[in-house]
């Protein structure tokens, strides 16, 4: 029997004693079957839910701990429909309450601050990139600074890097100058990568060229240089600030080409 049919098996199981035990329910005196049915069906219902997502909500112990009680309190709620045993728990009605009402309230506390967890949680990654894990485009109405110099970088050569060496290679490439980039960011600055071989980084006014120099003295003994542009910006004109920046980058990056062309002509 593999695991991924516990569920199934389960479930038939559980079908066939309610069954049962609604077909007995002659013998047993319930005051309302449909109350058994309804309650036996949930009960089996939501054990199916729990077996099938058991193993994806190990790491997330708040609602499992929700997930149990909201089972106990399911079972609870059938065993009451047993005349014999509803008596019994009437003479404790705060014991019954706390059992009934108070699991229940638990239980659902615990699998919504679990929930909402998990949420923040997709939401937080949502705004990563998934190589280097820096922020992506997604973050940038959280950028923290009111005004900021905006950088913007581009990696030189990554494309002959990734047809010679390949692409796992120019990965690397990527993940290390995003290393360095993070490694720079003081509290409230922040980089983000916003394509294959670009990135920005939102740093305190006035401090650009000291980051980039910081930058790039991190990778002076690496084979990886980059082309940049600087705007001053605030969070009201960041969408023009980024528009300059990065067609000042460009024309660093035309510059480049064209010295090293000259001078590969001087050379020969």
């Amino acid at each position: 029997m593999t695991e991924s049919n516990v569920p199934v098996i389960a479930t038939g199981i559980s079908a066939s004693l309610l069954a049962t035990i609604i077909a007995a329910s002659h013998y047993v005196g319930f005051d309302s079957i449909s109350d058994v049915f309804f309650e036996g069906t949930t009960l089996i219902l939501l054990g199916y839910m729990f077996l099938t997502l058991k193993t994806h909500l190990i790491p997330y112990s708040k609602i499992m701990i929700g997930a149990y009680l909201l089972l106990f309190n399911k079972f609870y709620d059938l065993l009451t429909e047993v005349p014999f045993i509803e008596n019994y728990s009437d003479k404790y009605e705060v014991i019954d309450t706390l059992l009934d009402d108070g699991t229940l309230l638990v239980a659902f506390f615990l699998i919504a601050v679990g929930v909402t967890a998990i949420v923040k949680s997709i939401i937080r990654e949502g705004m990563k990139d998934d190589l280097t894990r820096l922020y992506n485009r997604k973050k940038f109405p959280e950028i923290k600074l009111p005004s900021f110099d905006l950088i913007y970088f581009d990696l030189n050569g990554l494309k002959q890097v990734n047809d010679i060496k390949g692409h796992a290679v120019g990965d690397l490439m990527i993940i290390r100058f995003a290393q360095a980039l993070k490694e720079h960011c003081l509290r409230e600055e922040m980089a983000f990568r916003v394509g294959g071989d670009e990135f920005i980084v939102t740093v305190e006014p006035e401090r650009a060229i000291t980051y980039i120099n910081s930058v790039h003295a991190s990778l002076l003994n690496e084979s990886i240089s980059f082309s940049y542009g600087i705007e001053k910006a605030t969070k009201e004109n960041f969408d023009e600030a980024l528009i300059r920046s990065d067609k000042a980058m460009y024309t660093m990056k035309k510059a480049q080409k064209k010295s090293t062309s000259s001078a590969q002509i001087l050379y020969r």
